[in-house]
């Protein structure tokens, strides 16, 4: 680190972590190594002046005992004004550690739950101990692989803020699919599940920053499995430093992208007509709108690709109705029309009993001649005829439902004698 960065540490709220506590040495060699200028907050959050003394101020776990009125307002003004702030609670939250934390932290957009978080599938010795591998893209979850979070409580990003514009809140690191806390209710301790919460944000509140998170532990040296060594832990915590003191920022990266011929050239056009710096200013800006209103163009996208499914398989199904019924058609152009035999239609009766194992009834009487008339002539004939003339002659009598020439001939002569 090229320059001394002040960090300011309350010691006038109770506050768990101090530098003189052996359970926290790791964590006190790495801010001193780290070239770090460490100060005391020893008489309280009274001055607006003299906490501008400090670039970044951290408030780790008081335990039983508030903060006042004025010094949520002085905090508040601190961070408004450009100031940064590390918030940390542990189990239980505010009821667990009997303090006012949420007094403050709901300024920023945020809450500490009194719960413990617990994992039932990914944890390190006990279930209290979650093993963390969901983060969202941020400085502070850069390099990061897995961290451990003991004996947490979580947080709550509030639905309302009072001014969107100047507040950005992120749950950065999120709870497991296996995750479930125990939780108090205002009267009892509960357990439920508690899949895919926030336990670390970080918020932007206007010219300041803050970070939040409900997890003491992870600055102990006591413990290797779950303390500041353990796994990721440590860069967790030096990219939180590192962002709020303002030695790491957000900067911008190269990338290569291949973009569309026609939004290429669209993007020269208004870059010269409205005097953009560059491509890469344009880009940033849809990118930002992008993602300030990802559900809702998502949605958008989603119901207009539904809209043409649908026209597509309503277009695709009158296709393909369309090419049947055509099909079905030349089929039928192609079946010869004949005559059935009382023979066959006693064959497929029997047939169809033998299937449907029931007893059909002819509902008419096949022994009854029945006398057919030619469509394109007077003369009528039988099946009879049909079968006396097709016995003597190599030729159909009837076809289409039209006696054939032969048959006619035949029968001219026939009723003649």
């Amino acid at each position: 680190m090229t320059r001394e960065v002040i960090i300011g540490l309350d010691y006038s709220h109770g506050n768990i972590l101090t530098l003189e506590s052996s359970s926290f040495a790791d964590f006190t060699q790495f801010l001193f190594t780290s070239g770090y200028k460490i100060g005391k907050i020893e008489s309280g959050f009274n001055s607006i002046p003299e906490l501008r003394k400090y670039r970044t101020i951290i408030l780790s776990t008081p335990k039983n005992t508030n903060l006042e009125p004025t010094e949520i307002e002085n905090l508040t003004k601190y961070v408004k004004g450009g100031g940064n702030l590390l918030i940390t609670s542990s189990s239980g939250g505010d009821y667990g550690n009997n303090t006012n934390l949420n007094d403050l932290t709901r300024t920023f957009g945020f809450e500490f739950i009194p719960d413990e978080i617990n994992d039932s599938v990914n944890f390190v010795h006990l279930q209290k101990r979650p093993l963390i591998t969901n983060f969202k893209p941020h400085v502070i979850t850069e390099q990061l692989q897995k961290i451990v979070f003991s004996s947490s409580c979580t947080t709550q990003v509030l639905e309302f803020l009072e001014d969107e514009k100047n507040v950005k809140v992120d749950g950065i690191l999120i709870s497991g699919l296996n995750s479930w806390h125990k939780l108090y209710n205002g009267e009892d301790w509960i357990e439920e599940d508690s899949p895919k919460v926030p336990l670390l944000v970080a918020i932007e509140y206007y010219a300041g920053k803050v970070v939040g998170f409900g997890n003491i532990s992870i600055f102990s040296s006591l413990a290797r499995e779950y303390g500041f060594n353990a796994l990721d832990n440590n860069i967790l915590i030096a990219n939180i430093l590192s962002w709020l003191t303002g030695t790491l920022e957000s900067e911008g990266k190269p990338v290569t992208i291949e973009l569309n011929l026609d939004l290429f050239y669209w993007v020269e056009k208004i870059i010269k007509e409205e005097k953009w710096e560059g491509i890469s200013d344009l880009i940033n800006v849809s990118l930002k709108y992008f993602k300030d209103n990802y559900l809702e163009i998502i949605e958008e996208i989603k119901k207009i690709r539904k809209e043409k499914l649908e026209k597509g398989k309503a277009y695709e199904k009158a296709r393909v109705d369309a090419d049947k019924e055509i099909s079905e058609e030349k089929i039928l152009e192609k079946i010869p029309i004949i005559e059935r035999k009382k023979e066959d239609l006693v064959d497929i009766i029997t047939a169809l009993e033998e299937v449907s194992g029931e007893h059909f009834e002819m509902s008419i009487d096949l022994d009854k001649e029945e006398e057919l008339i030619d469509a394109t002539s007077s003369l009528s004939y039988t099946n009879e005829d049909i079968i006396e003339f097709e016995k003597v002659f190599p030729k159909k009598a009837v076809w289409h439902g039209n006696a054939t020439v032969a048959f006619k001939e035949w029968l001219e002569k026939k009723q003649e004698k």
